[in-house]
């Protein structure tokens, strides 16, 4: 036993976040910490690494125990590059040891399985992003082994990649950990025990993921019942003791007041029976899509984008259609986010168009959550969308969301994370979007919202634009999956390709050059032939249709040759169909060199 924490009560504002937490941390525990948003867990790890100290309560730690705790630090020296930021930590360690001779391997480890290449090792810190400040953050821990890792959200972030290297390093991790995470493939892949803060107090769980779903559900149903059996009870109770009392007599007057001791026992007992929360009652929502767009949503032609002398993206070209829900692929920095901006107009591309279809009504959901308005209130931020709805009708639909009560007067900027994604999921929603573009909206969500968040996707009619690292999430959700490859548009048959993309093209070329072929990189090009197929067929009906509409647009030329203002603007729409049959040709000679160069490799490896 390394940590005890006995009788731990913590307040925050009028209440309470949770009470009387009483538990230990042993050596080998791997503890997941689950709860709903702003239920404390954050601040309960806080607690346990002596950031903060508990309104009532203790925390016993062993005598010189290592915390290592992830929190976002502020950088300094804004003109240090990244790996002199992390090789001056090498100082910490004992010299002629094993791990100060092999610092600067496991820092370039680190770096290179959290998504940093090398150009971006002699970056100043100054330079980098947010999101690419917290993940510096978590390498620079990572570094170290500590008796007790504290983790708060650490795959925020982070690309799908990444995440795997995090799971390995995780589960190689010699010391103890409590992870508070959303995501499911690593709370599978490492919890061996499981925190629940539920309703103000702890439920532990020792075992693994699927023990601790079917022994929650057992405590769900257990405590439900025992609380709906002792109101039944009490109910029945008081009502006999006000017949007695109606009846007068002395003898039952006596009976009437034994009856309410009883009652009076009974309250105090189902006092001490926690209601559990019910992980249903956030996101009670249905997404609509009112107005129906064109077969077309969005095309993007030959888009180019570079940052200074950097290309991020060249030649992408896409089609989405009515109803698609794409997830867009990519390790971080390959340009997703990027095109994202790109197609809301945040960013206009070098090179290349994008056009939106018919009756087209977008909306966007950021990662940063930088649309809201950190001085407004929670209520006050959804009312602008809707100015027009009465006070009680705003209330109820924040309601929704899990704002309920007095929580619709809490500034934005007191919001938990979770938080913060859910009103800013609330405030696209009320635009009634028929095309709903998402970057990591599972950032910082509970489990049990990101859940419900799935099943509103899946039911809504529009089309979908994702960017995730969830592969739950993603698998979920999405029936069709791109990825931004080297700055082009590759189109994948599933999630699973997509993972298995950077395992094997590190070993394409030796494996090339000894002459063998491993069964899953024949695997990966044969289902590479079918998308590229696939997509062949797109473009040939995408050419049938743009052909009859040059055809017909021609023939209207004919018709309106007298009318002059007519005959522009024909002219121009002609031309701009012929600039697309244009763009399909030059993608359709690309793909079909692709498509038999794979197929000529596809015959060497049989």
């Amino acid at each position: 036993m390394i940590l005890t924490i006995s009788g731990v009560t913590h307040d925050y504002g009028p209440g309470s976040l949770f009470e009387s937490i009483s538990t230990s941390v042993n050596r080998d525990d791997r503890i997941v910490l689950i709860g709903k948003n702003g239920s404390g867990k954050s601040t309960l790890l806080k607690i346990i690494s002596g950031e903060i100290q508990p309104t009532e309560g203790s925390v016993f730690r062993k005598s010189g125990l290592q915390i290592g705790h992830q929190r976002q630090r502020r950088i300094e020296d804004q003109e240090e590059t990244l790996f002199d930021h992390y090789a001056k930590d090498k100082s910490r360690l004992t010299r002629d040891s094993y791990e100060f001779y092999s610092y600067e391997r496991r820092v370039r480890s680190v770096l290179s399985g959290l998504g940093f290449k090398e150009p971006d090792w002699e970056r100043n810190l100054g330079s980098f992003s947010g999101g690419e400040i917290t993940r510096i953050v978590l390498g620079k821990l990572l570094l170290f082994e500590y008796d007790l890792l504290l983790l708060d959200e650490p795959t925020n972030h982070l690309d799908l990649d990444s995440v795997d290297w995090l799971v390995s390093y995780l589960k190689g991790y010699k010391g103890a950990m409590i992870v508070v995470s959303h995501d499911r493939y690593l709370i599978r892949s490492i919890g061996n025990r499981f925190w629940e803060i539920n309703s103000g107090r702890l439920w532990d769980f020792s075992g693994g993921f699927s023990v601790y779903s079917s022994e929650r559900e057992r405590m769900m149903k257990t405590t439900l019942r025992t609380r709906e059996n002792l109101e039944k009870e009490i109910d029945r109770l008081s009502k006999v003791a006000e017949r007695y009392r109606a009846w007068g007599e002395e003898k039952f007057i006596k009976q009437a007041i034994n009856k309410e001791r009883q009652v009076e026992r009974l309250k105090t007992r189902l006092e001490s029976v926690i209601s559990p929360e019910d992980e249903e009652s956030d996101l009670r929502l249905r997404l609509r899509s009112d107005d129906r767009t064109g077969y077309k949503v969005l095309e993007l032609s030959r888009a180019a984008f570079s940052y200074d002398e950097n290309s991020v993206l060249e030649n992408i070209s896409v089609i989405v259609h009515r109803g698609e829900k794409m997830a867009l692929l990519g390790p971080n920095g390959s340009g997703k986010t990027t095109l994202l901006k790109i197609i809301t107009g945040e960013l206009q591309a070098d090179k290349g168009t994008y056009l939106w279809g018919h009756n087209v009504r977008w909306s966007l959901l950021s990662q940063t959550t930088a649309e809201l308005n950190d001085d407004s209130t929670v209520l006050e931020e959804a009312w602008k969308e809707v100015p027009q709805w009465p006070d009680y009708k705003i209330r109820s639909y924040l309601g929704r969301f899990g704002f309920e009560l007095d929580e619709v007067f809490k500034g934005i900027i007191e919001l938990s994370g979770g938080e913060r994604t859910k009103l800013a999921l609330a405030i696209t929603i009320l635009k009634h979007p028929n095309v709903l573009i998402m970057d990591e909206p599972t950032n910082n969500l509970d489990i049990w919202s990101i859940e419900n968040l799935e099943k509103v996707l899946k039911e809504y009619g529009g089309a979908l634009i994702i960017v995730s690292h969830d592969r739950d999430f993603l698998r979920n959700v999405c029936d069709r999956f791109v990825e931004i490859r080297r700055g082009r548009i590759v189109h994948l048959d599933s999630l699973e390709d997509y993972q298995g993309a950077s395992n094997s093209e590190a070993e394409t070329s030796s494996s090339y050059n000894k002459g063998r072929s491993s069964y899953e990189e024949i695997k990966r090009v044969r289902n590479r032939c079918r998308s590229l197929e696939r997509r062949l067929d797109e473009l040939r009906d995408d050419e049938r249709y743009t052909e009859r509409q040059i055809e017909r647009l021609r023939k209207e030329m004919e018709i309106h040759s007298t009318c002059y203002e007519r005959l522009v603007a024909v002219n121009n729409d002609l031309k701009t169909h012929e600039d697309h049959l244009l763009n399909i040709l030059l993608e359709r000679e690309e793909l079909c060199k692709e498509l038999e160069s794979l197929e000529s490799e596809l015959e060497k490896m049989k």
